[in-house]
């Protein structure tokens, strides 16, 4: 019990690690806190200093998320076929990184939105599902052309629930795996209200 304990403490803390901010404040010399809506974020990073920035913090988000569910298997022994106690462990790591991304203990509960982090996290869950949903997703959003990020996502977060369930129901994958995205999803919806509430137009 005691290493599922630390597994989650770990997931909040890894996900609580401000990319945008280390990455605001050691190339540009800002403090993102001051800047727009005030949101650490991958987004406001490319909109002030550009995109190799950028792209640091993306890859820094995702890697959050992938390693905090890396070392709650690891700290767990969690096998993901099979619903046990262990892997209910893995499954909380990673929504607690997605906290700790949203509302970090690091910069007193003021970060992001969690888009990258929750990627990162759904690729150490199940890693091929969710990239060929992604490549797909990302093919659609240059044809149509609307930048409208946070759409996108949510229709990958429906396509991968899908693919997941008709895995649950053809290979008697766990259910829950079909679910936790929307779990995850579910953080961004309340950051974002949050945000709108804090900042209102």
């Amino acid at each position: 019990m005691i290493n599922e304990v630390i597994a989650v403490v770990l997931g909040y803390l890894i996900g609580s690690i401000p990319s945008a901010y280390i990455i605001g404040h050691l190339w540009g010399k800002i403090d993102l806190r001051q800047e727009g809506d005030g949101r650490i974020s991958a987004a406001a990073v490319n909109r002030r200093l550009g995109k190799v920035p950028f792209l640091l913090v993306v890859i820094m988000d995702v890697g959050a998320g992938v390693l905090a569910v890396f070392i709650a298997k690891m700290l767990t022994d969690a096998p993901l076929d099979v619903f046990t106690d262990s892997q209910l462990a893995v499954l909380i790591a990673g929504f607690v990184a997605v906290v700790g991304h949203d509302w970090p203990v690091f910069l007193k509960f003021k970060g992001g939105l969690g888009a990258t982090t929750i990627w990162g996290v759904l690729v150490a869950l199940v890693w091929w599902q969710t990239l060929v949903v992604a490549a797909s997703g990302f093919i659609v959003f240059l044809i149509i052309k609307r930048r409208r990020p946070g759409l996108i996502t949510g229709l990958i977060i429906v396509a991968l629930s899908i693919v997941l369930l008709v895995q649950s129901l053809v290979q008697g994958a766990p259910l829950i795996l079909a679910v936790y995205p929307y779990i995850l999803i579910l953080l961004m919806v309340l950051k974002r209200f949050q945000v709108s509430k804090t900042n209102p137009q």
